[in-house]
């Protein structure tokens, strides 16, 4: 008798613990990056997974997944290492988490590994676990969404959560064999699946310049602090402004695809004052305004292609025209203003790789030079310390504050803002396994800059895969701008971010429609955040802080496109915000 009490008030016990177990209504469920194992710079696949699987598990009721934020705080504190079971169980603890998502990528060739496991904190061990091998990501995506609907099975014990009719949308296929972005009101699943298929702080948000009125459907309702242009039936790629003409008084350059357009800003609209036509197989990439040859007048440098040849030229005005003083440049170019304050042309040439198969080598793979005028030409000078890997576009140097020395400041192929010491050390090597505490001295969790601007360095005739669509071409990213703009004798940052309906986690879909304005500032450990716009409707295609309406002061100007594309008709307008500026 007194053995079957002890045993129905064990049973009890287990009922009570079991009642217990069942009852809780949420569990915590952390998805941290899989662990990448690459020579190629596969970012954009980890963050895909990432982003779906954090899509699928977090739609049951019963699951909380944290934060992307939290996790990245978190994984801070390890320093980049790779993570081992011991690990993920202590970052599981430290989340209050009861279950941990981790795994690793391999790539190697054209095969992709996929090793992903859900850890049960509680108990430290794994029952569910996924392990594929694929050649493409078409095979690894309907594995990632098995695994998730695996994970909300094991973990709410019950029906994983149907996909919604949104996020099953199938993918529309373009008639070159590329997948285009879902369709307007498409889930964020569905935007994550078709951007993979194509492989295309602190602070307040108090802002000093009138935003108020950038969505404003009345574009001639110019109030204080905000002005607009007449509407230009062209895409915009680049701007510049300077006193181009030597009569006293800034100008505004513009280029779209083949043109030079020069414009003087009134007060009312833009006065064209002159157009130089380009021919129509050639692709301006970029405009800059700078005195490199030193006699006074501005120089207008232009960064143009046909196909994969560099054909970049400068413009000066002479004799009352423009006349082309330099032609058939063999080099990117791009003027960055780094703490001296004097103008510096860098240039940098093709990536030209082995071409075999049909595949041309990284863009910007290449060394960056200080490009002079030396002999009636510009030429090559001193070898920049800035790794081979990184472009001339969306990259400045600076100090970062008074008595410090100068660093390099860029955006990275997929947009993560960069503080790196100057090295001639490869990028391959800086990214490599983590980061390098050594040169990587921060990288942002949020991406800036942003652009439309396309460059393509592959052959297509003999153009096999989009694989090699992803590793061959590239961006000409937005300018970095460094100003004092509350005179505190330390630069801030002057910065466009370009925002996406599709999501900014893959290197090879844009689709750029929106855009805010920041400003951050170095505080010793990395950029805070002092304000930032409300968005702007406008994709921002190039942006300067100049006096472009010749009143002595600064604005923040931008070439802002309204809309491009096959099947709507191309607006572009110049847009000018005032900046509250201590005196």
């Amino acid at each position: 008798m007194k053995k079957t009490m002890m045993v129905l008030l064990g049973l009890v016990a287990v009922l009570l613990v079991a009642a217990t177990v069942f009852s809780k209504e949420k569990y915590t469920v952390t998805v941290l990056p899989f662990t990448l194992h690459s020579a190629e710079n596969i970012e954009y696949v980890r963050q895909g997974i990432n982003d779906m699987l954090i899509s699928r598990i977090s739609g049951a009721d019963a699951i909380e997944v944290t934060r992307k934020e939290v996790v990245s705080d978190v994984l801070k504190k390890t320093g980049g290492k790779e993570l081992n079971p011991a690990d993920v169980q202590d970052i599981g603890l430290q989340l209050k988490s009861d279950y941990v998502v981790w795994g690793s990528i391999t790539k190697i060739g054209k095969s992709i590994s996929i090793d992903g496991k859900l850890i049960d904190i509680t108990g430290g061990k794994s029952d569910v676990g996924i392990f594929s091998q694929s050649q493409s990501l078409d095979e690894v995506i309907p594995k990632i969404n098995d695994f998730s609907q695996r994970i909300v099975r094991h973990v709410t014990g019950g029906a994983a959560a149907q996909v919604s009719a949104a996020a099953a949308a199938p993918v529309v296929a373009t008639a070159a064999g590329e997948t285009a972005p879902p369709v307007p009101g498409a889930s964020r699943e569905a935007q994550i699946i078709a951007g993979m298929k194509s492989g295309k702080g602190k602070g307040t948000l108090t802002s000093m310049i009138n935003a108020e009125f950038i969505n404003s459907s009345d574009p001639l309702d110019r109030k204080k602090g905000f002005w607009m242009s007449q509407q230009f039936k062209t895409e915009f790629i680049g701007m510049d402004i300077g006193d181009v003409n030597g009569d006293g008084q800034k100008e505004v350059v513009i280029i779209d695809r083949h043109n030079v357009y020069i414009y003087l800003k009134t007060k009312d609209n833009l006065q064209l004052l002159k157009q130089i036509k380009g021919k129509p197989y050639h692709k301006y990439i970029s405009v800059d305004v700078a005195d490199i040859n030193k006699d006074g007048i501005p120089e207008i440098i232009v960064t143009s292609l046909s196909d994969r040849v560099l054909n970049s030229f400068v413009l000066q005005y002479e004799n009352g025209d423009y006349k082309m003083i330099a032609s058939n440049i063999r080099y990117f170019l791009r003027v960055i203003t780094p703490s001296s304050g004097e103008p510096l042309l860098l240039g940098q040439t093709y990536g030209v790789g082995s071409f075999q198969d049909g595949i041309g080598g990284k863009v910007f793979d290449t060394q960056i030079y200080e490009i002079v005028w030396r002999g009636g030409k510009y030429v090559a000078g001193d070898k920049q310390k800035i790794p081979v890997g990184l472009s001339i576009y969306g990259l400045t140097l600076d100090s970062l504050g008074a008595g410090t020395s100068e660093k390099i400041i860029v955006l990275d192929e997929l947009d993560y803002l960069c503080v790196i010491t100057p090295t001639t050390k490869p990028l391959s090597r800086i990214f490599s396994f983590g980061f390098s505490p050594d040169e990587l001295i921060w990288r942002s969790d949020s991406q800036y800059g942003g652009s439309n601007n396309y460059i393509d360095n592959v052959d297509k005739q003999k153009q096999q895969s989009s694989e090699a669509t992803q590793d061959a071409s590239a961006f000409a990213n937005l300018r970095i701008l460094m100003f004092d703009t509350n005179n505190d004798g330390k630069k801030e940052m002057i910065i466009v971010k370009n925002l996406s309906s599709v999501g900014r986690i893959f290197k090879n879909l844009k689709l750029f429609s929106s855009s805010e304005i920041y400003n951050l500032e170095w505080d010793g450990l990395g950029m805070a955040e002092n304000w930032r716009t409300k968005k702007i409707n406008g994709y921002v295609a190039d942006y300067c802080f100049k006096d472009v309406d010749n009143d002595g002061k600064p604005e923040i100007v931008l070439a802002l496109v309204q809309s491009v594309g096959a099947t709507l008709a191309e607006r572009s307008v110049l847009v000018v915000y005032e900046l509250e500026m201590p005196q």
